[in-house]
């Protein structure tokens, strides 16, 4: 019945090649706990480490002093940094033990979203990229801050999601009380991109050739997609696509999701679903007739321009990834105007994305026909028709999957213009084979 969708690796390699690649935790000795001395290391390329016992003190964690230092950078950035956020609780977050719970504004954890930009000219990283700092009482100032990427960033020296691999913070800057500030983490953020090697303190000589190459790779895969979106911008037919920030026009969207959006109560979002499947499968009105019209003109004016377009999946051998032609923001903001959607139907995996991975799939006769049953690489799917004339190509839903019935069919949608399905990722779905016509549909995967 098929196998999970491939969500292409927006970062990694170095994991792969053995090197530690986890988190730092509350609880790693390694880098620090309460009923430990904190420790540095020498890092080997290798992957092996000597550990130095290092006495640092433990300074208590004071909202009021992070909210300040947040305030100065904002009043005094480097010119490296944009687009500073507002100092946010993510309304659930994991406990020791895993499990989702419910978050207190004084107690935190809190997140920082801004942009940093890497050396003025590189051709790879000498653009903003979108990243969040992670801030838990138990680990700052003394220790860290987590950091994470959240825009499209393709590096080697970073896990699949986007985060720092424990090398960085290892070899991070810290004040004269031996503690980590808001400016330093923002400077040492900067430092990887300018130098990932140096960040690391691994000398460019004692640099393993894997190592080299996995740098190497994603780097041209930064520099390609940059390449192809400066390309495209000279040759794009409709530049309010382009737009950031985006602002999405209330003649774009069906007049009832505009209605619920500005409303943006559980009633109101209620009314516009369609239940498929109680509790799993949902459908709304949400795109105009002018906005399909206008985004299915782009896409294929970008089949035209003959630019290089990576593949969504190892499965849609004839789509495009919208973040690598330049409609990121515009995707950007349509996750956010479905939040409040994601939180009503699926609490815990749809409560709080801070990543998306958003394609074009294209069904017609001579390509891609349909697609076998699968799951999702996502916690969320939003699936939106753009048309235009095709008979056939029903979507198919079974159970979750790893649930009794994840093998048993038990509804069939069929894809109206207009409309979004929505449903978890893993629950298991294909697509059947379009008998006529062409078929193009948004997806837009929702990570948390």
């Amino acid at each position: 019945f098929g196998s999970s969708h491939e969500r292409p690796s927006t970062s990694g390699g170095w994991g792969k090649m053995g090197v530690e690649q986890e988190v730092p935790a509350k609880r790693q000795k390694t880098e620090g706990s309460d009923d430990d001395d904190s420790t540095s290391s020498n890092h080997s390329p290798a992957g092996t480490k000597t550990l130095t016992t290092v006495q640092t003190p433990k300074v208590p964690f004071n909202l009021e002093e992070l909210e300040s230092e947040i305030a100065a950078l904002c009043a005094d950035p480097p010119a490296y940094v944009s687009n500073i956020g507002e100092l946010s609780v993510p309304p659930l977050a994991c406990d020791e033990d895993g499990q989702l719970i419910a978050t207190k504004i004084k107690e935190g954890p809190w997140n920082l979203v801004l942009s940093v930009c890497g050396k003025t000219g590189d051709e790879a990283y000498g653009f903003p990229f979108r990243v969040c700092l992670h801030f838990d009482k138990d680990l700052w100032p003394s220790k860290l801050a987590i950091v994470r990427f959240q825009s499209v960033f393709h590096h080697g020296l970073t896990d699949d999601n986007g985060g720092m691999l424990v090398p960085f913070y290892r070899h991070m800057e810290k004040d004269e009380r031996g503690c980590c500030t808001v400016r330093l983490m923002v400077e040492a953020v900067r430092r990887f991109l300018v130098d990932p090697l140096a960040a690391w303190k691994i000398p460019e000589d004692k640099c393993p050739p894997n190592v080299e190459k996995v740098i190497r790779v994603h780097r041209e895969m930064n520099v390609q997609r940059f390449e192809v979106m400066r390309k495209y911008s000279e040759q794009r037919l409709h530049p309010e696509l382009f737009t950031s920030p985006a602002i999405w026009k209330q003649e774009w969207l069906d007049p009832s999701f505009w209605q619920a959006r500005t409303q943006n109560t559980k009633e109101g979002w209620r009314s516009i679903l369609t239940e498929h499947l109680p509790g799993e499968v949902f459908s709304f009105r949400i795109l105009s007739e002018e906005f399909c019209q206008t985004l299915t003109e782009e896409i294929f004016n970008f089949y035209s321009s003959g630019l290089p377009a990576r593949r969504p999946n190892s499965m849609n051998n004839y789509g495009i990834i919208l973040n690598e032609i330049g409609l990121e923001p515009l995707i950007d903001e349509l996750q956010r105007m479905l939040q409040p959607l994601g939180e009503l139907l699926w609490p815990g995996p749809g409560t709080s994305w801070d990543g998306q991975h958003c394609f074009i799939v294209r069904y017609r006769e001579g390509e891609d026909l349909g697609l076998d049953m699968h799951t999702d690489d996502s916690d969320v799917t939003f699936n939106i028709c753009l048309g235009l004339q095709f008979d056939g190509a029903g979507l198919q839903f079974c159970g979750i999957m790893g649930a009794p019935n994840h093998r048993k069919h038990s509804h069939t949608y069929h894809h109206v213009k207009g409309s979004c399905v929505c449903h978890l990722g893993r629950k298991r779905h294909g697509a059947d084979d379009i008998t006529s016509g062409e078929r193009l549909n948004l997806i837009l995967w929702n990570h948390s």
